[in-house]
């Protein structure tokens, strides 16, 4: 987008905002509703990069603070009601990923190719209360390829979720989760080793292999 695009913009909302103050709750509620349906819209087509055939439900809703942006890869899925925010950082989603109903994700975040995620997940970013180890500058959350989040799991900022790793239903993970491992609680523990026959290959407990 061109400097000169950014500025009318820029006046453009600060215009609406001004406007606003003058007028009656009504018209005022109805023109900040006007007023972040263009923003999130314009968001979404202008600093959503996308490779082809990925497809952003119309529920879609993407805030960003400049330079910061959403790259995503070939062939991804993004149901209703996603909520991505990139005010602290880019978020990068790799190459036919699925991500589930009313998910949030902050960045700066690296997510690789062909990742899961069910509903409800949360991925946060550096804007909520953080501990010592979080103010690292170039820190950032990575989930790995093949990757599966379940429903209702939360991701702390700047941990690493390895490739092949599955994070179970309610998961609260605070640290990072190695390649191949099945966390769940919370906090998220490993528990490969606890987990029944067949339970990470889609196979029933107790069904003979093929």
């Amino acid at each position: 987008m061109s400097a000169h695009t950014m500025a009318t913009r820029g006046y453009l909302f600060k215009g609406l905002r001004g406007v606003s103050r003058w007028l009656p709750t009504a018209p005022r509620n109805l023109l900040k509703w006007v007023y972040r349906g263009l923003d999130f819209r314009l968001n979404k087509l202008l600093h959503v990069h996308r490779e082809r055939f990925v497809y952003l439900s119309p529920g879609f809703r993407f805030t960003r603070t400049h330079p910061f942006a959403a790259y995503v890869g070939e062939a991804t899925h993004a149901e209703d009601f996603n909520v991505w925010n990139a005010r602290s950082g880019d978020i990068r989603i790799g190459a036919r990923c699925f991500i589930g109903l009313h998910n949030v994700i902050m960045g700066p975040i690296q997510i690789g190719d062909e990742v899961s995620t069910a509903p409800f997940v949360c991925m946060l970013g550096p804007r909520h209360a953080r501990r010592e180890y979080e103010q690292a500058a170039d820190q950032m959350t990575v989930v790995g390829e093949h990757a599966w989040i379940s429903t209702g799991a939360i991701i702390h900022f700047g941990v690493r979720i390895g490739r092949n790793a599955i994070v179970g239903p309610g998961a609260v993970v605070t640290k990072d989760v190695a390649d191949n491992a099945y966390v769940a609680g919370n906090p998220a523990r490993d528990i490969t080793k606890m987990a029944p026959l067949g339970s990470l290959t889609g196979q029933r407990c107790g069904e003979p292999k093929n």
